[in-house]
Parts: structure tokens; sequence; C-alpha cells
């Protein structure tokens, strides 16, 4: 949210507040209130937070302006005209505070990431020395129905679902489904995928992922760290 001048009020522990020139042109009105577009948004937040939560904004905001959910379709060129938007940011204020890592989140940011979770773990993997997935990678059924697997290494024949807590309380995502049920579907998913292609499916949640290190030891455990190419 914008307000004009300087507040007499400091940042708390539940707000921030931020003092610099702003432009007119990144100012938008959402709902009524003045807030800083997406491209100063995104712009502002991945040079000030830690890595892994500018990837998962950067994601995010591809991801608003690229995924398309009803035909499960990323928009290559609608993504890239935001990475560029905000890559000219970069370059035009190459001394600013954090710019050294909005350089490189601009690059690296992938709008086909569908959760934070999935974003963290695909940096990690950069970080690990792992190839980089494929995200959403289509496989299609003898039937004409396919899957979107979140991370996805073909040449290693196996992919990896991100397994959120949500995805079992979240009653948009369930659909009138009980928690039986929607394991029961995820199940059902998974063999088919594995029917279509001989791939092995890891399974990884936050329980595996809460740092770098836990994560490490995942992937020790399934054999794919350190990765030998």
């Amino acid at each position: 949210m914008i307000v004009s001048g300087r507040h007499p009020r400091r940042s708390s522990a539940d707000i921030r507040r931020h003092y610099c020139p702003l432009p007119e042109s990144d100012v938008v009105v959402i709902d009524g209130m003045r807030v800083t577009s997406l491209e100063r948004t995104v712009y502002d937040v991945v040079r000030t937070v830690s890595l892994e939560a500018a990837v998962v904004v950067f994601d995010a905001a591809l991801r608003s302006v690229a995924w398309d959910d009803e035909t499960r379709t990323y928009d290559e060129a609608a993504a890239e005209r935001f990475r560029t938007a905000i890559r000219e940011r970069v370059r035009a204020h190459s001394g600013a505070r954090g710019i050294r890592q909005a350089r490189f989140v601009t690059e690296f940011a992938d709008g086909r990431a569908q959760l934070a979770g999935e974003s963290i773990i695909r940096l990690w993997c950069y970080q690990l020395g792992l190839p980089a997935p494929e995200l959403q990678y289509r496989v299609n059924f003898a039937d004409g129905g396919y899957a979107l697997l979140d991370l996805c290494w073909p040449a290693l024949r196996r992919w990896l679902e991100f397994d959120g807590l949500f995805k079992y309380t979240d009653a948009e995502l369930m659909a009138g489904r009980s928690v039986e049920e929607v394991f029961a579907d995820q199940k059902s998913r998974e063999l088919r995928v594995r029917a279509a292609t001989g791939w092995d499916c890891d399974r990884c949640g936050f329980a595996e992922a809460r740092t770098i290190a836990d994560f490490a030891d995942f992937l020790r455990g399934i054999g794919m760290y350190p990765f030998i190419g």
C-alpha cells in the first residue's frame, strides 16, 4: 500500500515501511487502494528478501501473467515480456542494494512452478548441482488424458512430486472428495504415469525440505545426490 509523504510510525513485526521516490507509472489501484505495480513490487521484493523467497515471488509473478489454469499451458512470450521489464529495471540500477540477487533471480525464475515448495526445491536442486528439472512436464495417456509432472528429469527417467498439506485441506482442490479419495486419486495418477513412462516417482514435502541440508539428505536417500552425470 502506498502512503504519500513520510509516516510518523516505524516498521513493526507485521508492517514494513519503506521510503523512496515513486513515479506514478509504478502505482496502480486495486480494490480502491493505491499500491505498487506488479513489476515494481517484484523488483523491490527480490532485492530485499532471502534468495528462496525472491525465487518464490518471481515465479508467482510469472505464473500470474503467463499460466492459464483452464488450458494448463504457459505463455512463454508473456513470461519473457515480464522478465524483460524487470531485467531493464535491474540494468538501470546496477549499484542498488540487492541487485546481484535480483539479476540472478530474474534469469532463474520460472512461472511453471505451481507452488512455493516447487520454487524452493528447484532452486536447491540448482545449488546442489543437479540437472535442471523440467516443470509441468506433460505425459500423455492412451485414452487421451494427460498428467503434468511437478519436476521431471526425463533423461534420468524419474520425477518428483511436491506434496503440500493444502492438497488434503483446501476445499477447492479437494472438490468434495475425502482425504482418502484424494490419496486414492493421487495413487491412480502415479500408476498411470508409471505405466506410460516406466519412470520412478519420488515424493517430497516440507518435512523433507525444511532446509537445503534436509533436502540434500532426502536426495541422498533416493540416490540423486551427490549427482554424478
